[in-house]
């Protein structure tokens, strides 16, 4: 065979690739630059040698295509062949075996170029390792979603449905498959789809909306009373992409099973208790009247559920109820949140926006944590509850407002008088009736009743695989003070439901706090339903150490809002 030309030889011996030339029998006719560099070899120490002894791949053995090359005339590719390098080291290639002709065009043997491709293998498996990981956070993220009781659904920017949980499946009758890729409205078919969506306004303006009560229909037509929250999807610049919404469906609040004849069942609320017997008859009482109504209670024990009791069972019930929490906002933007505002009326206010006073317009306005409204807004709110009208933040205009006023506090209000931070007038209009909730360690009597039905509700098991507490587990559910009321309660209850795989729930499925019957940790918390100030603020301390002084875990302990929370340090002198 004829050497190359110097043209010839300088573009073989420039190529970052391995090139061999091989003859009929197997043995190096050539080797390039690259090749002789990475295997360590010299040109004349192998030249005539056998192909296996110099190239060291792991297709030597068994698999080398030389002689199907050779008969057929046609190239081949290998893929990851392993090559053992000078240095001990292993290199993976590909290569590609060509026939290699003479000026005749007939095959005289082959030439092997032997491409690195050690770090495109390398990429490969940390982009494989990626694609794993990511596919464990989906399905993780997944399973949370289908194990809460919750029905939970996502969007994008067109209303069309991207997610649907297992909850929404049970409740709506339809299966994912069927409503992923459809418009919402289409699936939901709700009163508020066309004008007045909370999913659409969180998306447009970006607010979260938490309790708005809506109707709903499942598959079959059927109508289904929710209460839904809802706040916009964005991506990791901050652009809106979407929205999600998470809903309770309120029906199932009023088929709770009744199995014990003591207890009352009464618009999602269910108790053996003679006191709260005592409240439902009431609420009964106020319902058909438009009386404003006041709740105290420590967080956790039911005011909304008194709330939306009261509505439902109202003339109004056909129309809003909305919730909002006067702790959340200062007083400024609280203001906007219940009267609205006109464009201009303050940095921001690029247009006129409704409050909740109009959107709750002939129905029921809840106010929560009212007694951590400012003495400006007080004022405001007095004037409403006197003369039925008010006005948008930054205009003189007066209107009108038919809204039935309930209201609910987690504090003494006739101590907040005293101190001089609550105007007494003000409560005199909200307090025309008073509705106070036991805490639930004044009702043990109902834990029982409680953590079955929380246990057991539609969504929780099969019918016919009804699981219990075992004996140890509901006597730490009874000797534990509950701070949190009822709803830390079904919050250790669900935690426990997933925790536990048998039908009976042992007691090291409940939170540790609940084990160790709060011990040092896990106390009655409350300024106005629990101990003296001294007790609370030593109390408030235990609870912030244990969660690290983490106010957001420590507020969710304690069943309040951080706002809430960070005004009772203050109140008490703690810093931190």
């Amino acid at each position: 065979m004829s050497g190359p030309t110097n043209f010839d030889n300088l573009m073989v011996e420039s190529v970052a690739d391995g090139m061999v030339a091989v003859s009929f029998d197997g043995r190096i006719l050539f080797a390039n630059r690259s090749f002789l560099d990475r295997s360590g070899h010299q040109l004349g120490d192998i030249v005539g040698k056998p192909c296996r002894d110099a190239v060291r791949g792991s297709l030597c053995e068994t698999g080398c295509p030389l002689p199907e090359v050779i008969e057929s005339g046609r190239p081949a590719d290998k893929f990851d062949v392993d090559i053992r390098e000078k240095d001990g080291g292993r290199m993976s290639a590909c290569i590609n075996f060509t026939p290699l002709r003479d000026e005749g065009g007939n095959v005289i043997g082959i030439t092997e170029v032997i491409r690195d491709i050690t770090m495109l293998n390398e990429l490969k498996d940390d982009l494989r390792k990626t694609s794993s990981m990511y596919q464990r956070e989906k399905i993780k993220l997944r399973t949370i979603l289908d194990n809460i009781p919750s029905g939970v659904y996502t969007v994008d920017r067109e209303m069309t449905l991207l997610s649907f949980n297992r909850s929404l499946e049970r409740i709506t009758d339809y299966r994912a498959e069927e409503a992923i890729g459809r418009r919402c409205a289409e699936v939901f078919r709700s009163d508020f789809c066309e004008a007045g969506c909370p999913l659409k306004r969180s998306m447009r303006t970006g607010e979260t909306l938490r309790g708005v009560e809506v109707n709903m229909r499942a598959k079959d037509g059927t109508v289904i009373p929710i209460a839904s929250s809802t706040a916009v999807l964005k991506d990791e610049t901050g652009r809106p992409i979407g929205g999600i919404c998470s809903f309770r469906d309120l029906s199932e609040l009023r088929s709770v099973p009744v199995t014990v004849g003591q207890v009352r069942e009464f618009q999602g609320m269910f108790s053996k208790n003679h006191r709260l017997h005592e409240i439902f008859d009431l609420i009964e009482t106020v319902a058909d009247s438009d009386t404003n109504v006041l709740i105290e209670g420590g967080s956790g024990t039911g005011k909304e559920l008194v709330a939306r009791a009261i509505h439902r069972l109202s003339p109004r019930a056909a129309k809003p109820f909305l919730g909002v929490n006067c702790a959340s906002l200062n007083e400024n933007l609280m203001e906007s949140e219940l009267f609205g505002h006109v464009r201009g009326a303050f940095t921001g206010a690029m247009k006129d926006r409704i409050g909740r006073f109009e959107m709750a317009q002939g129905g029921t306005l809840f106010l929560d944590e009212v007694s951590e409204i400012g003495p400006h807004l007080q004022a405001k709110l007095l004037r409403v509850l006197q003369e039925r009208e008010y006005q948008r933040v930054g205009e003189t205009q007066s209107r009108k407002t038919d809204v039935r006023i309930i209201a609910a506090t987690n504090r003494r209000l006739k101590e907040r008088i005293a101190e001089g931070s609550f105007r007494d007038d003000l409560y005199y209009r909200l307090n025309v009736v008073s509705i106070s909730l036991p805490p639930l360690r004044e009702r043990k009597e109902d834990i029982p009743v409680l953590a079955d039905h929380f246990l057991n509700r539609a969504g929780g098991g099969s019918p016919d695989r009804a699981r219990s507490f075992s004996p140890l587990a509901m006597q730490a559910l009874l000797e534990y003070s509950w701070p949190g009321n009822v709803r830390e309660l079904e919050n250790a209850v669900e935690r426990a439901k997933i925790c536990s795989r048998g039908v009976a729930i042992e007691e090291s499925a409940l939170p540790a706090e609940i084990r160790r019957r709060g011990a040092g940790t896990e106390r009655t918390l409350g300024a106005s339903f629990g101990p003296p100030a001294g007790e609370e603020a030593e109390r408030l301390r235990d609870i912030l150490s244990h969660c690290q002084w983490n106010r957001r875990k420590a507020a969710a302990k304690l069943g309040i809002s951080r706002v809430t929370l960070w005004r009772k340090m203050k109140s008490l002198g703690i810093e931190g």
